[in-house]
């Protein structure tokens, strides 16, 4: 019996001290992150059988239990994932805000108003080589901002590549370590306590990039761990690796992707999240529709001064040359096009119409017999086909050579229309302050009459007849100078030498006169410009040139204070979440300090059963 009692108290003793070891553990975690309170789980020995009668043998320490809860964990992780996708799509939006609302970019309507005040200057004295050198003093000044704005908003997308490139590196660090860590698991049974600690905690990093996804192995052989919409990234023992690759067709936008072996496989960004997904909306959608809006503005200005310039006769009676950069230049109409850098295709993408002009990025997609268009908003229809060409909101997509069979190139009208306005006028007497259209005008339809050359012929009217087929040109006095011809002309009309352009759209009986004479004083076109300020000729006729600025730096306003409404509560629900982990797993200082004590107590008391046994078993010895 001195023996039993003796084993009962040492098992006692041993379960106390077990129990000591682990509350101090724990106390000495309290500050330790990601740590879970442990406790020991202590069993009753199996009795023996003495005389008929059956004797309890003591305690055991069955486990050492972490404290945890699977879906308080996983909504923690999920909240971690949302917090971070939100809180860093604020942020991107107050960098962009902050661009928006920056000196330069402020100047840019202030230096549109200004050009128009310089054109009424320059209208009230059209003769004044100073008032004309202030007008392209302005313009100049225009594009310069939009140039810099441009450029600033360009390299906030560089910015965007290289945390990504940041982020990706991470990820597979911490793919790494729980590799690791399922590795250390598999090298003995268990349990693994503070290893869990440590998954965990990796586990609620990686879920700040993306969404994560943990699921246990049989045979105890660690965890999967998946991100975005189940891709693996650790599988019990290996790690696939995460990666950057070109994208298709714009090699810029570069996709993710996975190596798995020798292989590497693209993999889907929309279910991503997480500060991964954030860094992608900002280089894929924020960014892109700031420079759109901008290039839209750009090329609206700068097209509808150029088109007045070539509507006017400058100081030496000439007919006016363009005061920006034509907006279907050659490198204009090159750079709207994005191709992969396989492609053997050759695409020019003019802008003949800007009122139905849009902003975004069109998909244009070759089957091997016809061709299909996918617009910004998602819209997927057969091309319409005119002359070699895809006409589509105004724009004409000129096919020099076919796309190959099944390829997709990218259709951005509006990207770079900020960075490519320049200023092309130097010479200030080349302002077109006079109109060559005459008062004598009466045109009702929407055709548009354009002077290309001045030559010989100063004055003349061109007539459409009454039926609508024909047009001819006569002299003001009403004397044919060229005979009735089919309308509308297919090409440019030389009549004496002056060249002139006539749109459809006319209808039968118009007259266009027009005053090739250089009048001193004139002022008509430069009267035409100012209009410039208040007419609404983009996004359908809904908005101006200006309309387009506020609207833009009011959208994002309104995504911004959308944005941080949506951080706040995003952020408390990752603060509910953390407490209901804390409320399971969280160390108790009070409580821990009890444990002590009654543990203590415990290991005392165990402590003189073992004495007693001793006691008992000498009294044994003394008999004999």
């Amino acid at each position: 019996m001195a023996s039993d009692l003796l084993g009962l108290g040492t098992q006692s003793v041993l379960t106390a001290q077990r129990q000591l070891n682990t509350t101090g553990h724990n106390i000495s975690n309290v500050n330790t992150e990601g740590y879970s309170r442990q406790s020991v789980i202590q069993g009753t020995n199996d009795p023996r059988q003495f005389g008929g009668q059956t004797y309890g043998m003591g305690v055991h320490v069955d486990n050492v239990r972490r404290s945890w809860d699977q879906f308080a964990v996983n909504e923690l992780n999920i909240s971690t994932t949302n917090f971070a996708n939100r809180h860093d799509n604020e942020e991107d939006l107050h960098i962009l805000s902050g661009l928006l609302s920056s000196v330069a970019s402020q100047k840019i309507p202030e230096n549109m108003n200004g050009w128009f005040d310089a054109v009424k200057s320059l209208a009230d004295s059209p003769n004044d080589m100073g008032s004309r050198k202030v007008v392209l003093e302005k313009a100049w000044f225009i594009s310069q901002n939009l140039n810099d704005l441009h450029e600033s908003i360009r390299r906030q997308g560089d910015v965007a590549n290289k945390k990504l490139e940041m982020g990706v590196e991470r990820i597979n660090q911490l793919g790494t370590e729980l590799r690791d860590i399922n590795r250390m698991m598999m090298r003995n049974p268990g349990p693994h306590n503070d290893l869990m600690d440590t998954h965990e905690k990796l586990v609620a990093e990686l879920s700040e990039y993306t969404k994560v996804t943990v699921t246990p192995r049989s045979n105890r052989e660690g965890f999967n761990v998946h991100i975005g919409n189940g891709h693996t990234l650790v599988s019990g023992s290996e790690a696939s690796t995460l990666t950057l690759i070109d994208g298709v067709p714009d090699a810029k936008e570069r996709r993710l992707a996975m190596i798995e072996g020798q292989g590497i496989k693209a993999i889907t960004s929309n279910d991503i999240d997480g500060k991964i997904g954030a860094m992608l909306n900002m280089r894929d959608e924020k960014i892109p529709y700031l420079m759109d809006e901008l290039g839209k503005m750009a090329i609206g200005f700068a097209n509808a001064v150029n088109y007045l310039q070539t509507q006017g006769l400058d100081l030496k009676g000439n007919v006016g040359d363009n005061m920006f950069t034509d907006v279907n230049s050659a490198a204009a109409v090159k750079s709207r096009v994005v191709a992969g850098s396989n492609s053997q295709a050759d695409l020019e993408v003019f802008i003949d119409d800007i009122k139905p002009l849009k902003t975004g990025q069109y998909t244009l997609q070759y089957d091997g017999s016809d061709y299909f268009v996918t617009k910004p908003g998602g819209q997927r229809e057969a091309a319409t086909m005119e002359n070699n060409a895809v006409v589509v909101d105004g724009l004409r997509i000129k096919i020099n050579q076919d796309l190959a069979s099944g390829e997709r190139v990218y259709i951005r009208p509006t990207r770079h229309g900020a960075g490519e306005i320049k200023l092309a006028l130097d010479d200030a007497t080349k302002i077109a302050a006079q109109s060559y259209e005459a008062s004598t005008t009466l045109a009702q339809g929407t055709a548009e009459f354009e002077i290309k050359t001045a030559g010989a012929l100063k004055e003349f009217e061109v007539i459409v007849s009454p039926d609508g087929t024909q047009f001819a040109v006569t002299d003001t006095k009403g004397n044919v100078l060229l005979q009735p011809q089919p309308y509308p002309p297919t090409d440019e009309v030389t009549v004496q030498g002056t060249s002139f352009t006539l749109t459809e759209g006319a209808r039968p009986g118009d007259k266009f006169t027009a005053n090739l004479v250089p009048s001193e004083g004139g002022n008509g076109n430069l009267r035409k410009m100012l209009f410039l300020q208040t007419d609404k000729h983009l996004n359908n006729g809904e908005s101006t040139v200006i309309d387009i600025y506020h609207d833009l730096n009011t959208n994002m306003g309104l995504k911004l204070s959308t944005a941080s409404k949506l951080t706040d509560i995003s952020r408390v629900e990752k603060e509910a979440a953390q407490e209901r982990v804390a409320t399971v797993s969280g160390v108790n200082l009070d409580e821990e300090a009890a444990n002590m004590m009654k543990f203590q107590q415990a290991y005392m008391a165990s402590s003189r059963v073992m004495q007693a046994a001793n006691e008992t078993f000498d009294t044994i010895l003394a008999l004999r």
